[in-house]
């Protein structure tokens, strides 16, 4: 019987098709089971075809269209979906495509709370803006919508990886929430993964690395052998790491850590979700150059068998 579940959003893409094999390989790896979803997208529909008040023409001909380009839609549904099972039966994956029509993003987020992982494919920005004109009427992917909203793990992937052989689990030095870091060495020991735990600053916090890291292990016992790096940043994440996040005319950089998944922390505020030093989620994703990228909900517990009494402490926890 399996543990865990991966929801995999599919579409027509290259970049879900890569997303695809990838849910595969860690349902595989972890013993989870995997479903598919593919979200008939009505509400971009409706909001081109929409004739809110009869002007030169009534409603009636813009709702045929819409009802015609929705069957059509649905059409083409049924036939990615049947092409998904036969090839996840293939890989001896046992599970589901799921059709539902609305919004993606929406759907996606709120499906997923019953899964343990949503993997979902991310089109680079640099393919996107080849028509310039192209962004000025979408602002977002799917991709990046999900990875703003969802409150379960979301692995973005967007070009076939090549296995990886460590995690790189980031964290700020001044927001440290040990569930998290617990939940995410729990997933890597599962991957049979090397982890390693990076640690943003900006400098603000006058506190050597050899006294943090003696205050973590205090915390995190279990990360007694783990390598743990502290690198300061004078700005913006994403601007400072441009090998990772916004490409770089040297890929030297790229190549070295493409076989690391790295994982950045999320956590609720407002109406929103931000990462490491307020950023949003899809500040990093935009642009990526990496082929994956998890992203982790702070106060999730998936892949953590650890107490809900030991959980509460942890997520409250920060030095």
């Amino acid at each position: 019987m399996s543990e865990h579940s991966i929801l995999v959003a599919i579409s027509g893409s290259e970049q879900s098709r890569n997303a695809a094999e990838m849910a595969w390989k860690l349902g595989a790896k972890i013993k989870a089971k995997v479903t598919a979803e593919h979200i008939v997208d009505s509400r971009t529909v409706w909001e081109l075809l929409r004739n809110d008040k009869p002007g030169f023409v009534g409603s009636g001909p813009y709702i045929a269209a819409y009802e015609a380009v929705i069957s059509q839609l649905n059409s083409l549904a049924n036939k990615l979906s049947l092409e998904y099972e036969a090839l996840a039966s293939g890989q001896g994956i046992q599970g589901e495509c799921l059709i539902k029509e609305g919004n993606p993003v929406a759907i996606l987020c709120k499906d997923a709370r019953d899964f343990d992982l949503l993997v979902i494919g991310h089109q680079p920005t640099g393919v996107r803006l080849i028509d310039q004109e192209h962004s000025h009427y979408i602002r977002y992917s799917v991709a990046e919508g999900v990875s703003h909203h969802s409150t379960v793990p979301v692995l973005i992937v967007q070009s076939k990886p090549i296995a990886w052989e460590t995690m790189a689990i980031v964290s700020e030095i001044d927001h440290i929430n040990y569930m998290y870091l617990k939940s995410c060495l729990k997933l890597a020991k599962l991957l049979g993964l090397k982890p390693t735990l990076e640690f943003w600053g900006t400098g603000t916090r006058e506190e050597k690395p050899e006294h943090l890291k003696k205050n973590l292990l205090q915390m995190l016992p279990e990360a007694k052998d783990i390598n743990f790096e502290f690198e300061y940043y004078g700005g913006r994440a994403a601007t400072e790491r441009k090998d990772l996040f916004q490409g770089s005319e040297s890929s030297q950089a790229v190549e070295i850590r493409q076989d690391a998944l790295f994982v950045l922390p999320t956590r609720g505020l407002a109406q929103d979700r931000i990462t490491v030093f307020g950023m949003q989620p899809e500040s990093f994703i935009r642009s990526l150059v990496l082929p994956c990228l998890l992203l982790w909900p702070e106060d999730n517990k998936a892949f953590d068998l650890t107490s809900d009494v030991e959980q509460k402490r942890l997520s409250t926890s920060n030095t």
